[in-house]
């Protein structure tokens, strides 16, 4: 076999395999029947569902729900020194823009010069002058906006939603599309309450260890007596084999923090809800959350796990999130951090006194800044702080200070949310949309192929092997890339099934070209591809732009499409150009052929 034959055989062989490999899981999973999935472990299903292509809420299921922030109203939060003209104001607001499709601050402008409204007297703190108070109070409104987002996606991340879909629209509304969820009431709580944000002080080593002893004595004795325990106590040990062993057992030592493998997170749960365990921490004032985030280790078999911090801390809280007024990220300018990421945290006067007294009574011990019972950071109080203000340091780039500071401002302007728009999918209509995707795909696919080996004969079923392995490999990518696929996303794999095929029309008319003007087989085949390559690639290359952009600024179903799209033209063009090609190089090459069945 000639070399540079058998390297595109080899490159061909790879790439599909790991198409295969990467939609094996998803396979495996759509044929298991119910029986099967009700055995799997929670680990196993993760493993599966993390593999496996995910399916939009219009496949699966579930909610689309629509929140407004109250614009009017975080303006009323904002304003000071509000009187009868501002409050009078604020409802002739409320209504212009209810009645208007321009923009809130266009109609907050115009409305503010028609009745004289001097902005300075209610807005002092956000400029001098109307135009900087709007492109202030235009800030203020973006930020809310990004607040919700972040209160959300840590409510939605605790009530376990894979893929949801969670996403600006306009300037005042937030789209959510959870798939899977039938309780829609308890949706709408989680998504309509506020995220709770608590500063805890994180308690000594030698607190912790002690407390880990007890933990452990209550687990040994249990499991000693477990043979005349109920069944929920022995639940406790079922969880995860490591937990026989006690407590201690399931954590690691990093950095000088204690760390729990993602595994055993449902063993620590049981755990900390025994009764004996929940009194211990209790008499003690403590509690044990563990980290936001988590940091990958390698094992002693060489493989990557996931681990979560462990943080032992003061069950009461010192401050919650409503004394913070203000954090933002800036860069520091002096010292050793000079040029880092920092977040710079202004407290209520409330708050500052608190601060100086919580600070100056903690020097050296570390406070937990806490989101919905999570550990998002650790930091320790170096000294005594006054005036309510703060530095958090140490962090890893600009996005997580940002992302810090939108976290910690979540709870310091409470924005009012409402549901503009709630709609419900039932999984039987996800289930028929499955059902007619899958048979057009499989209509549109039967046509093209007999339409392209009537036309081509037998170079016809070279390109429907290529378009078959086509969707495979786009299917694989998919898989790989964790995509969200929707009924729109099946149109198109429908569509990349036409553009597969379009590019192998070119191709063959080209060929038929050479031929015709006389050249041998060999040299048509060469000729064809050069000359058609340029026209598939441009082709392409103008729809692949318009996949990009719609996936940049479309939303939802739209997004889905534009992954499918973008990532089907890069496979078919693989399939077209290099699989096909490769089929006939290998056939000429073999047998001396003098006429090609085209």
């Amino acid at each position: 076999m000639d070399t540079s034959i058998r390297n595109r055989l080899l490159t061909i062989l790879f790439v599909f395999g790991l198409g295969i490999y990467a939609l094996l899981p998803s396979l495996r999973y759509a044929i298991m029947d119910e029986e099967k999935k009700s055995n799997l472990s929670d680990e196993q299903i993760d493993y599966f569902e993390s593999r496996s292509i995910k399916q939009g809420l219009d496949l699966k299921g579930g909610i689309y729900i629509v929140l407004e922030v109250d614009l009017p109203q975080l303006i009323d939060n904002l304003a000071k020194n509000k009187d009868n003209n501002f409050n009078d104001f604020l409802v002739e607001l409320k209504s212009e823009y209810n009645n208007s499709s321009s923009d809130f601050f266009t109609v907050f402008e115009e409305l503010a010069d028609d009745k004289s409204l001097k902005l300075p007297r209610y807005f002092i703190n956000y400029g001098k002058t109307k135009d900087q108070i709007i492109t202030q109070l235009s800030l203020q409104s973006e930020d809310s906006i990004k607040r919700v987002i972040e209160i959300i996606q840590n409510r939605v991340d605790q009530f376990g939603v894979a893929e949801p879909t969670i996403q600006k629209q306009g300037n005042n509304r937030v789209i959510v599309e959870l798939a899977g969820i039938e309780d829609s009431e308890r949706a709408r709580d989680l998504l309509q309450s506020t995220a709770l944000l608590e500063l805890m002080i994180v308690k000594n080593v030698e607190s912790t260890n002690a407390i880990i002893r007890q933990i452990d004595s209550i687990v040994s004795s249990e499991k000693t007596e477990k043979e005349t325990e109920n069944n929920e106590i022995n639940d406790l040990f079922d969880s995860a084999s490591s937990s026989e062993l006690g407590f201690s057992s399931l954590l690691i030592s990093v950095g000088g923090n204690l760390a729990i493998a993602s595994q055993d997170l449902s063993a620590l749960k049981n755990i900390l809800l025994n009764e004996d365990v929940k009194q211990i921490l209790e008499a003690t004032n403590s509690t044990i959350l563990t980290s936001d985030s988590s940091i990958k280790l390698v094992n002693e078999i060489g493989e990557e796990e996931e681990f979560y911090t462990l943080y032992h801390l003061f069950n009461n809280a010192e401050l919650t999130g409503g004394v913070i007024e203000d954090a933002q990220m800036r860069l520091s300018q002096a010292g050793v951090t000079a040029g880092q990421a920092v977040v710079e945290v202004e407290m209520n006067s409330e708050g500052s006194r608190e601060w100086a007294r919580i600070t100056g009574a903690n020097i050296n011990n570390r406070i937990a800044i806490v989101l919905d019972k999570k550990v998002h950071m650790a930091p320790v109080i170096r000294s005594q702080i006054f005036g309510g203000g703060t530095v958090i340091e140490g962090l890893d780039s600009i996005e997580e200070a940002e992302d810090i500071a939108i976290v910690l401002r979540a709870g310091a302007l409470p924005v009012p949310v409402t549901i503009a728009e709630e709609r419900t999918v039932g999984a039987s209509l996800g289930a028929d949309s499955i059902s007619k995707g899958t048979l057009s795909m499989a209509i549109g696919l039967l046509l093209v192929v007999l339409f392209i080996v009537f036309f081509y004969r037998m170079s016809g079923l070279i390109a429907s092997f290529s378009v078959m392995w086509t969707l495979i490999l786009l299917l694989g990518v998919l898989a790989l890339l964790e995509a969200t696929l929707t009924l729109p996303g099946i149109a198109g794999l429908i569509l990349t099934v036409g553009m597969s095929v379009d590019a192998n029309v070119i191709i063959f008319e080209r060929i038929k070209e050479e031929l015709r003007n006389g050249k041998s087989v060999r040299s048509a085949i060469d000729s064809g591809y050069e000359r058609a390559i340029r026209t598939i690639v441009d082709a392409n290359l103008t729809t692949g732009i318009a996949a990009a952009v719609l996936y940049q600024y479309g939303s939802g179903p739209i997004k889905g499409f534009a992954t499918v799209l973008f990532w089907g033209i890069i496979v078919s063009m693989f399939t077209a150009i290099i699989v096909t090609r490769f089929v006939f190089d290998f056939v000429t090459t073999r047998k001396n052929i003098e006429k090609l069945s085209i």
